[in-house]
């Protein structure tokens, strides 16, 4: 059974639902076992490829601002591994890609700075300096309407993501408790 670590997952249902990528890629940071990428696979229409960034590797890192050392969580290769075979019908579709390494891998990774992005949940570091360096990197590849989910966003600064996300055209559109969906519509002005 693929679980999840956080709450709102009926809110992330409801953002996704009927939600047109019009063939764009979409992309999960975070993936863990997997249950915010297949709410995010089931129910959103039309995207090309959904891309799962996770290390896993039970990497030790600062997780949240202030944090003083870095420390250790339960992100194993089993878990992965669990993930992987939870995920074969979606993987053997075509519509399922791990890119097990770290955010700021991918983010170098040539194979997807050509992309464009139309739904993207970020459920990886909980640090603002790393969220708002992710954000950034999505909202330059953003499709003309493209929506963002951001999970425990109460525990970075989110203010400051939402001020910056503002100069890319998103707003808020909903949020819950944890997680905060914004949006960015293109208007062909005439």
């Amino acid at each position: 059974m693929i679980k999840g670590d956080s709450s709102d997952y009926d809110l992330l249902t409801k953002w996704t639902k009927d939600f047109d990528c019009r063939g764009f890629m979409t992309a999960e940071i975070g993936v863990r076992e997997g249950m915010g990428s297949k709410i995010m696979m089931d129910n959103l229409k039309n995207f090309y490829l959904h891309i799962g960034i996770d290390p896993y590797a039970n990497l030790k890192y600062k997780h949240y601002d202030n944090d003083v050392e870095a420390y250790q969580c339960d992100y194993t290769d089993q878990m992965r591994d669990t993930m992987l075979n939870d995920f074969y019908k979606y993987r053997n579709g075509g519509k399922f890609r791990l890119y097990n390494n770290t955010d700021t891998n991918f983010m170098n990774d040539h194979d997807f700075t050509e992309s464009k992005y139309s739904f993207v949940h970020f459920d990886g570091p909980h640090m603002t300096k790393d969220v708002l360096t992710e954000c950034i990197w999505f909202a330059n590849r953003s499709a003309p309407t493209t929506r963002f989910v951001f999970d425990d966003f109460p525990k970075y600064n989110m203010q400051l993501i939402r001020d910056v996300l503002k100069l890319y055209g998103f707003e808020i559109m909903d949020q819950g408790q944890n997680k905060i969906c914004l949006e960015k519509i293109e208007r062909i002005v005439l």
